[in-house]
């Protein structure tokens, strides 16, 4: 412990967390930048970007950034590969992050980057997570950071990219913590994690100005949304776990062949692009769709579009796993967070307008926010995760987040066996 509050370690936190933070706000200037060259248009968010563009556009952008991104792959994982965070923190030597460089990693978190903003289905947050653990790592050798420490600044840096990205301090030490670091290391490194978030949180403010990620009025419960919320749980466990199970065996069966990772991933990408002819919100890494789901205003949904409205929503429920799963197989990086948002939010958005078809008061927004965390949380096997970082995106109020937390462990405990025989012993 004492280690962690040496002079040399509180200044590479501080400076891990300003640099996480001023990468986030890169990361999304670039993505803009993507969008706009991909599709042509300069003016606001993807979905918005679509309906501008033409079709022919939108159908090969993607595909036109798979090809690139691919001969990036190509010439890095050719020429050595990259070191991800994951390896670096697990590695007890601690040669695997004195390995990991800087132009490599801001490298392939710039290609991530790209394919996410050409409209491929993967998530963007490996790509700050990527570039601030490489950040960590180099200021842990420079300094002379020992490896167990070194490691818990390293992931620490990985929450904090995370953090920045969706303004969400909590949700990024949170995944710091459950998902990064490795056993024994989890306890001291929360010390760490949480105040290097919170730093890289506020930079990032100088982007965001503050705002959650998405705005969302805090809405009240009714009983037609708690029974929603109950039906909602065996949907988003099956859900989560067919997501979480396409994805593994996708990444065990990715193209390996260096060559044909372009073609590859050009491939997936026009399949998505044509897709997004009829279902636009599958493109990207599923932000905007989340925005869609959690935006649904039934009122509106009912004023003659009812039937569009609810098959885009089941559109995106199939699909986004689906291309998700696709492009991760052709051989492209990228991450599974905004995918399981997009998802679980449609599926939630989804219950909520049939049951008001069905006469009941039902919150869209609240349905959505916890069909969003409780797959999130099953994909990642990440319960605290889940909960945390999903209401951090939106903040809407006592009454959700209550019904996350619900949802959520009642998701857990039927998507996942361990889990539940551990709460079991604990309870006997």
């Amino acid at each position: 412990m004492r280690a962690l509050i040496r002079p040399r370690f509180l200044v590479a936190a501080a400076v891990t967390g300003v640099a996480a933070g001023l990468i986030g706000i890169a990361m999304a200037l670039l993505l803009e930048l993507f969008e706009s060259l991909f599709y042509g248009v300069a003016h606001g968010g993807l979905l918005e970007r679509l309906a501008d563009a033409p079709p022919w556009r939108r159908a090969l952008a993607p595909a036109m950034g798979g090809l690139i991104a691919g001969g990036m792959w190509w010439w890095l994982r050719a020429t050595g590969g990259v070191a991800d965070v994951e390896a670096a923190v697990a590695d007890r030597s601690g040669q695997a992050a004195s390995r990991m460089g800087l132009a490599r990693p801001f490298l392939d978190a710039v290609t991530q980057v790209l394919t996410v903003g050409a409209g491929n289905s993967v998530g963007r947050e490996g790509a700050p997570r990527l570039a601030a653990g490489a950040v960590a790592a180099r200021l842990a050798t420079r300094l002379g950071i020992g490896r167990s420490e070194g490691a818990i600044l390293i992931a620490s840096a990985a929450g904090a990219g995370l953090s920045a990205m969706y303004n969400a301090p909590l949700g990024g030490a949170a995944y710091a913590v459950e998902l990064v670091m490795v056993s024994g290391m989890r306890r001291r490194g929360a010390l760490v994690a949480l105040p290097v978030c919170l730093i890289a949180t506020l930079v990032s403010w100088l982007h965001s100005r503050g705002r959650p990620t998405f705005e969302v009025t805090s809405p009240g419960m009714s009983s037609g949304t708690a029974l929603g919320l109950v039906m909602l749980v065996p949907v988003a466990a099956a859900l989560g776990v067919g997501a979480r199970r396409l994805w593994s065996w996708m990444l065990a069966h990715r193209v390996r062949v260096l060559p044909w990772l372009p073609v590859a991933i050009g491939a997936a990408g026009l399949v998505t692009g044509l897709v997004s002819l009829w279902v636009p919100a599958v493109v990207g890494n599923g932000r905007d769709a989340m925005e869609m789901a959690v935006g649904t205003d039934i009122p509106e949904a009912w004023s003659g579009a009812t039937g569009a409205v609810l098959a885009l929503l089941v559109g995106i429920v199939v699909l986004k796993p689906v291309l998700t799963g696709l492009t991760l197989g052709a051989g492209a990086t990228g991450g599974r967070l905004a995918p399981s948002l997009a998802a679980g939010s449609s599926a939630g958005a989804a219950l909520a307008i049939a049951l008001h078809a069905c006469g009941m008061e039902v919150s869209v927004a609240v349905l959505a926010i916890a069909g969003a965390g409780a797959v999130l949380a099953t994909t990642q096997r990440a319960p605290v995760f889940g909960i945390v970082f999903t209401w951090e995106l939106a903040r809407a109020g006592a009454w959700t987040l209550v019904a996350l937390f619900a949802v959520v462990v009642a998701v857990t405990l039927l998507a996942s066996p361990a889990w539940r025989r551990t709460v079991a012993s604990r309870l006997r």
